[in-house]
């Protein structure tokens, strides 16, 4: 279970203040003949966007996060991250964006550069948001009211588990996904918006370690000794349920 909400406090036409909050819920057995354990991550979002001119503007954000079984807390489940990311206007149509996330992982510290772009044709039908490595989402407009997409989201997580197994200690979930799916999407005039989608988990994995490695990028992990601690989940297909709410401004 996900859920995002995302509030803009506008405080000129230049400015504005950038809250809201991220939860992520997952439950399962890690290990066959284990019990199932439950993972939470609930993330705080604080910033600003900025227009620097007319053609830049910038999003700056400080992630604080909760990433654990929420068995107990302590210094472990609390991680920290940051994000930013520029914007070039080439258009009303068209505009581009270059940016770096970085976050304390358990895993290690982590690096990842954004790269993307937003294009809506001039029919309006045609829109695709682009921001590499960690979402692509490219859909047609069919109807007023119903949309047809493809979409891929990849993202890595981690999360403390506080029970300690036998003389496994500080041992944590490298949670890995990579979902691929089309859907349908229908959106009634009051911003109410439902999405249906059905597609292919690849490359997912809910890994458990309990060391670090010293520095990560996007598929490149140095000095990683870790040994994996249980055994990998195959792929599987997948079906997604989605509503959302998008005030219009």
């Amino acid at each position: 279970m996900n859920g995002n909400l995302t509030i803009p406090l506008p405080l000129n036409d230049n400015f504005a203040i950038l809250t809201g909050l991220t939860y992520e819920m997952a439950t399962s057995s890690f290990n066959p003949g284990r019990n199932e354990e439950s993972l939470t991550g609930t993330t705080l979002k604080l910033g600003a966007n900025v227009k620097h001119s007319d053609k830049w503007s910038g999003t700056y954000l400080i992630l604080p996060k909760i990433s654990s079984d929420f068995k107990e807390l302590s210094n472990r489940d609390f991680q920290l991250g940051a994000v930013v990311l520029m914007k070039y206007k080439k258009s009303d149509h068209l505009n581009y964006k270059i940016g770096i996330y970085t976050n304390s992982e358990l895993l290690g510290p982590v690096l990842v550069p954004l790269f993307g772009f937003y294009y809506l044709s001039s029919s309006e039908k045609l829109e695709a948001k682009v921001l590499l490595p960690v979402a692509v989402d490219l859909n047609y407009s069919i109807t007023e009211h119903f949309r047809f997409g493809l979409t891929f989201k990849g993202q890595v997580r981690t999360y403390n588990l506080n029970t300690p197994i036998e003389v496994e200690k500080e041992r944590y979930v490298q949670r890995s996904i990579n979902d691929v799916y089309s859907y349908f999407q229908y959106g009634m005039d009051n911003g109410i918006n439902f999405q249906v989608g059905v597609g292919r988990s690849v490359g997912r994995s809910y890994r458990i370690y309990d060391d670090k490695v010293s520095f990560a990028l996007p598929l490149a992990y140095f000095g990683d000794n870790r040994k994996q601690l249980n055994t990998d989940f195959s792929d599987s297909w997948l079906f997604k349920i989605t509503a959302f709410y998008r005030l219009k401004l």
